[in-house]
């Protein structure tokens, strides 16, 4: 297996290289002890190892149990009336939105998808070559969920007649979660969900 290395690290270990090369040639000039360099190139290195770190971010799932996961910071934060934080991918194209979970063979209790509409609409959706049951919560603009389905099973048809699920209001936005997920957070038609994207984030 090879080792990642990010281009902040591959940065910070091509100056730490550089610095040690100077470091010997500026003691056998000055003759002040090595020690005092080593503090000094630390002083520099510091604010670029910290760099480094700054795509572990912090969240909490949905049991208030709190991780640090690198990415996290893409996804859409997700807050429950309960104070529970799911993480969701975003689908907000028209290629994303027709993938969806397609294929995956699994997710996890505090992760979904939200997908996100240019225009309120009668959103349908389907479980063709979905390899998970979800549950499919349909929101308003706001976040206030509309209507609920379920534990939604998968569909191993592999023609195009697949059940179809929908809500009977016009909805601005649909989130999938593993099933089970709506009962076990005790979320209800009527319950606001406080969506929170990234800031670069471009809908549609």
């Amino acid at each position: 297996m090879t080792n990642y290395l990010s281009p902040s690290h591959i940065q910070v270990k091509s100056m730490k290289t550089f610095l040690t090369h100077r470091l010997a040639r500026l003691q056998k000039k000055s003759g002040c002890p090595l020690n005092f360099y080593y503090l000094l190139a630390w002083i520099i290195l510091f604010p670029l190892a910290i760099s480094s770190w700054e795509g572990i971010v912090p969240y909490q799932n949905a049991w208030g149990e709190t991780a640090s996961l690198q990415g996290k910071e893409e996804l859409a934060s997700i807050s429950t009336p309960k104070g529970a934080i799911i993480s969701a991918e975003i689908a907000d194209t028209p290629d994303k939105r027709a993938k969806g979970l397609m294929y995956r063979p699994s997710i996890a209790p505090d992760e979904g998808m939200l997908f996100q509409f240019p225009e309120l609409g009668y959103w349908t959706f389907w479980m063709k070559n979905t390899k998970i049951p979800l549950d499919i919560l349909w929101l308003d603009k706001t976040g206030i969920i509309i209507h609920i389905e379920s534990h939604v099973p998968i569909c191993t048809r592999t023609d195009d007649h697949c059940p179809r699920y929908y809500s009977h209001k016009k909805s601005w936005q649909v989130l999938e979660l593993k099933a089970g997920m709506a009962e076990e957070l005790e979320l209800l038609p009527g319950n606001q969900l406080t969506i929170s994207v990234p800031k670069n984030h471009i809908p549609y």
